[in-house]
């Protein structure tokens, strides 16, 4: 079958912005591509990157776009302009998968084969835009479960389908473990950093003692982040703590980041996004690299953290998060043993999510889909 990828309008593909979505999909467009598939990838032109050319044997297309925006309804205008673009160059294909907002509605049926929507992020009561959507691709029970809850008559075209991690995350060569607290993904305030600086200073200063908070992640608005104020703010939050907290910036290389989670002990993704996380992919990568998680309490993280066992999860929503994050964090900082039972739990519940099972699922489900199933 012919299957074109959709990318949004903000990030480019290859990845060199970052963007775990857009890493998912170059991973599983490979994993299609190894199984005899037609791929074809359209995204936003970037830089010296051509507007067509074929890599390792996927098509990819570019069309211009522009940077992310402060202002939702600046992003919406640009994503709309974008995806009357991509759908004016998207090639007759069999199946046609995306997560930009206004694709399903201007994509050409003629052209687009199959309309396969990737619910990415908690629906916010848009579901009725989908109409013309043949499948509904849910990252997580969670938002599946959303889906439904909020248009029960789109129930029979949602499928539960998880993002893949790349094979990078599972074969970055062991190397000892440091003393590391590690954070990776945007600086935003929804993400919850400050909660987790505030959590690390409250812990006994001879635990902390030869440990380090490490952040890694863009604070650029056009790569996602809250801008220079709020890096600012999160600067002076961890002036206490001097070299003990670094702030790394943004790490877009798959095998770099690999090794940033190999080294770390220990993995914290404080998210407050109640309607804003949709599955979590960097908690699970830093499972592949064997890091002890701790995660918020959201509903998303269900279908791979087993509070205790596989990972530990927080009340977040508490006045007293930053103590209750403490609490599993001074644990593990105080056991080695811990760490590695629990980092070793959540390795192998992540190899669930690998790109070989995940394609194996997408494609027998674009099957299902071309068949009317």
């Amino acid at each position: 079958m012919h299957i074109a990828i959709v990318i949004g309008p903000f990030m480019p593909i290859p990845p060199v912005l970052g963007g775990a979505v857009e890493k998912a999909h170059m991973a599983l467009a490979a994993a299609y591509r190894e199984a005899g598939h037609r791929v074809t990838m359209i995204s936003r032109r970037y830089g010296s990157f051509a507007s067509d050319e074929t890599v390792d044997g996927i098509r990819h297309i570019r069309v211009r776009s522009s940077e992310r925006s402060r202002s939702l309804a600046v992003n919406l205008l640009r994503g709309l302009v974008y995806s009357l673009r991509a759908a004016a160059a998207l090639p007759a294909a069999d199946v046609t998968i995306t997560n930009e907002f206004f694709l399903p509605l201007v994509l050409p049926r003629r052209r687009a084969g199959k309309i396969y929507v990737q619910v990415g992020r908690y629906p916010k009561h848009q579901m009725f835009l989908y109409f013309r959507a043949d499948r509904l691709q849910a990252v997580s029970r969670a938002v599946g479960d959303a889906i439904v809850g909020q248009a029960p008559w789109l129930k029979r075209r949602v499928r539960v389908i998880p993002y893949a991690l790349g094979d990078a995350y599972f074969q970055a060569p062991a190397v000892p473990r440091e003393r590391t607290v590690l954070y990776v993904g945007r600086l935003a305030r929804e993400k919850g950093i400050g909660l987790l600086i505030r959590a690390f200073l409250s812990l006994d200063a001879p635990l902390r003692d030869g440990w380090t908070l490490r952040i890694v992640g863009p604070h650029d608005i056009a790569q996602g982040g809250d801008g220079a104020d709020y890096l600012a703010e999160l600067l002076r939050l961890a002036a206490p703590l001097g070299g003990c907290c670094k702030f790394v910036g943004p790490i877009f290389d798959e095998a770099a980041l690999a090794r940033e989670y190999r080294k770390a002990a220990v993995f914290v993704y404080p998210s407050l996004a109640e309607r804003g996380e949709s599955f979590g992919l960097a908690p699970l990568e830093a499972m592949a690299g064997g890091c002890a998680a701790i995660v918020s309490d959201q509903r998303c993280f269900d279908d791979f953290i087993e509070d205790g066992v596989t990972g530990y999860r927080f009340d977040h929503r508490s006045p007293q998060a930053a103590r209750n994050l403490a609490a599993p964090l001074a644990r593990l900082m105080n056991d080695p043993d811990l760490v590695e039972r629990i980092g070793d739990a959540g390795s192998r519940t992540a190899a669930a999510f690998a790109t070989a099972p995940v394609a194996a699922r997408m494609l027998a489900d674009f099957a299902a889909v071309i068949a009317g199933v």
